[in-house]
């Protein structure tokens, strides 16, 4: 069978446990696997060497910046970005398939694709009914849509006119190695999202401290369906919640710490 003319971009830093079920769908089924590594000192190499990625080695800049990186070293105009724990299932790669088995795809050339929570308890990667889903473009021509290279969004940006519509199936993202992992994910990201506001000048009062928090557990657990996944959701949700204070608080430390400064 002849491979999908895509280049597939991934960002890694100690992703032995997942990247294996990540990598085996893409193997024989894209042109090209570019990974961009920042200082793995597990399997992860390995596996990705195996797997013939088109590994690079990058510091750390930010999300953005590194997926910018990523997309300038592919060989390919169109561009699927995966992060290191989301599985193409069966159903997408009928999609991505039937869309390119035509010579060209058509207008509009980006393409939104359903990426669904999978717990990390679980023992199989199909997402449950009802499970958090988020549409978000992954796949897209590179003169229709790109990455730009904030340090802490790392979402698809399409071009003026673009419009990126729904690809059919589903993609398992499997967001957890141990709660533990989530924690320390949410605790950076936290940090990042501090240095952020404070650097916008956005509001860090008191008040929002006491709020957000509690409409944002809200928001995950019942409107991000979050209450499907199980005891993980519940953790979840508490823990995106303190998230939040966590980066409210972090946000008025900096404040505080510049005003003194000044």
């Amino acid at each position: 069978m002849n491979k999908l003319p895509i280049s597939v971009t991934i960002i890694t830093f100690n992703e032995e446990e997942r990247l294996p079920l990540v990598l085996a769908p893409l193997k024989d089924l894209v042109d090209e696997i570019v990974l961009v590594d920042s200082g793995s000192s597990d399997k992860t190499l390995g596996i990705a060497n195996e797997a013939g990625c088109k590994i690079f080695h990058r510091a750390w800049t930010g999300f953005g910046d590194q997926k910018v990186f990523a997309e300038n070293q592919c060989r390919n105009d169109w561009i699927l970005n995966l992060d290191a724990d989301e599985i193409l299932l069966p159903s997408v790669i009928k999609s991505l398939k039937a869309l390119f088995s035509r010579p060209e795809p058509p207008l509009p050339s980006a393409y939104m694709l359903a990426i669904r929570h999978v717990s990390h308890l679980s023992k199989t990667c199909k997402p449950r009914l009802f499970a958090p889903t988020n549409w978000t473009p992954r796949l897209y021509h590179r003169e229709a849509a790109g990455f730009s290279n904030s340090a802490v969004h790392d979402k698809v940006i399409p071009r003026e006119g673009v419009v990126p519509v729904k690809l059919c199936g589903d993609v398992a993202h499997i967001s957890l190695k141990s709660f533990r992992h989530m924690w320390d994910k949410i605790a950076t990201y936290s940090e990042l999202q501090a240095k952020e506001r404070v650097r916008r000048g956005r509001s860090n009062s008191a008040l929002l401290l006491f709020f957000d928090p509690i409409f944002f557990f809200i928001k995950n657990y019942f409107f991000r369906r979050l209450c499907f996944v199980g005891v993980e959701g519940l953790v979840m949700s508490f823990a995106l919640s303190a998230g939040r204070a966590l980066r409210i608080g972090m946000a008025r430390e900096l404040g505080i710490k510049g005003h003194h400064l000044e």
